[in-house]
């Protein structure tokens, strides 16, 4: 991983306000439960103060979703750009790796652009919306809590059959050219294995997948149950704050099993590429 730390280093400053702008966009999705919740109370009692404050959030996140869209891209291809050329120049293997490993090297730059925007959104999903259902329901806030260790012990399960497909898909991938350029059978084989690769792949992702959503809907019921029998004078806007905070919740602890396959596929390149 210190090939990363030396992409942040190096381009700290862009990175910095391409997440500062992240993150202002997380915070203003974050309060949007909460403020439409008190909008649909307020509108039955006749008030619109809170409606015009759900208003002004949804433009916030928006001014500041477009303003990271407009800027990160110039930032991306720059970080791609240098480290293929730096990849290139101190690498002496052949051309059918070199060629895998430059394509590979978007997985690198795909990190700082979608995963690490994903896990700002993440981190500021769980922990807000934690504290939006406790100072609703503790009751609710503890059982959904309880969904985070049903969910990474899912994820155990499959983890190493997981990281050992992603380093045997890569060991082919680097064959490509060389196999194109024996003939046409060699290609015909090459691509074969490579389809038999991806379909065992995607198998463990769907298994995986099917385990940690199965959970997921579990807990969203029983939270439901749990806030209706043991809130009093439950409003309709409370109701619908508690259940939106808490899909969020579970929804973000979905990416446990993102973040274990995104760590697995990107230490298994920048060892190639490093």
């Amino acid at each position: 991983m210190n090939k990363l730390v030396e992409i942040f280093k190096d381009h700290r400053i862009e990175l910095t306000w391409i997440y500062l702008f992240m993150l202002l966009t997380e915070l203003s999705n974050l309060a949007t439960p909460f403020l439409l919740g008190k909008s649909i109370d307020g509108l039955i009692c006749g008030s619109w103060f809170w409606m015009s404050l759900l208003g002004l959030s949804y433009f916030l996140s928006n001014f500041f979703n477009y303003k990271r869209m407009v800027y990160d891209t110039k930032v991306y291809t720059k970080i791609y750009n240098n480290v293929v050329f730096k990849f290139l120049k101190n690498s002496d293997i052949d051309t059918s790796t070199k060629i895998a490993r430059t394509d590979m090297a978007h997985d690198v730059v795909g990190v700082l652009e979608g995963y690490v925007h994903y896990y700002i959104a993440t981190i500021v999903t769980i922990i807000g919306s934690l504290l939006f259902i406790f100072s609703e329901n503790w009751k609710v806030g503890l059982l959904v809590s309880f969904a985070f260790i049903f969910i990474v012990g899912s994820v155990c399960i499959l983890y190493n059959k997981i990281k050992q497909s992603i380093n045997v898909k890569n060991d082919h991938y680097e064959k490509k050219v060389t196999s194109i350029e024996k003939g046409h059978q060699h290609s015909v084989s090459f691509f074969n294995r490579r389809r038999k690769l991806e379909i065992y792949e995607s198998t463990l992702q769907g298994k995986n997948w099917f385990l940690v959503q199965s959970i997921k809907n579990i807990f969203l019921i029983a939270a439901i149950i749990v806030l209706v029998l043991t809130t009093q004078n439950v409003t309709i806007g409370s109701v619908i704050t508690v259940y939106s905070y808490v899909n969020n919740f579970l929804i973000s602890l979905l990416s446990i099993p993102v973040a274990v396959e995104m760590y697995s596929r990107l230490s298994n390149i920048l060892k190639r590429i490093n």
